[in-house]
């Protein structure tokens, strides 16, 4: 039609892909900014994929890689996390990159976690952790298991350490957590985009 302009294809991919996040961000409640909701639907899906990788590791060759649980102080409902403290003594003298690396693949594994320390020179880490009072509630025991089978694939080199940027919870709070600035400006220009054209 004369005088229409036509729309590039890619605006098309766009409108689709942002229309398709925020139809799933609206299908149930959700905390914090939209870009916060955008990175959790993206860290479910990392969480979900890190699990079928710890599913698949071979038990003896995990063993190798030894975690002993040294203190238990257990959760008090909702008022008081479960605290946890594990040694790791084939990680003692282990680089700071892989205790950041360990740190944040428990954060994602565990979900509800208020808090992660660890000590490189003693190899051992500290997690604050609310389990689920109904379903599937983690063990002490699991998370020993769980936190051995990311040291493990850490040590093959199954799971990346190169881009690792470990915070404590108290300072991924008020910020946009793994994402970079790069991705929350894209992310942000496609939903004002999409904002914009059903205003029009």
């Amino acid at each position: 039609m004369p005088g229409k302009t036509s729309k590039h294809p890619g605006w098309n991919v766009m409108d689709k892909s942002t229309n398709n996040v925020l139809d799933t961000l609206g299908m149930y409640p959700g905390q914090g900014s939209v870009l916060e909701q955008i990175e959790k639907l993206l860290r479910r899906q990392q969480r979900r994929k890190l699990y079928e990788m710890l599913d698949q590791i071979d038990k003896n060759r995990a063993g190798d890689s030894v975690v002993t649980l040294e203190k238990c102080i257990p959760q008090i409902g909702r008022k008081r996390p479960t605290l946890l403290r594990f040694s790791l003594p084939n990680w003692q003298g282990y680089d700071e990159l892989f205790w950041q690396a360990l740190g944040d693949y428990a954060i994602l594994a565990l979900h509800r976690v208020k808090d992660v320390e660890y000590n490189a020179t003693r190899a051992k880490i500290k997690v604050q952790y609310f389990a689920k009072l109904e379903g599937d509630a983690k063990s002490p025991e699991r998370i020993g298991e769980i936190i051995q089978g990311i040291a493990y694939l850490i040590d093959t080199e199954a799971l990346p350490t190169d881009f690792t940027r470990f915070r404590r919870m108290t300072e991924r709070r008020g910020s946009l957590g793994e994402m970079s600035k790069e991705e929350a400006a894209l992310i942000g220009a496609a939903i004002k985009v999409a904002f914009d054209l059903v205003k029009i």
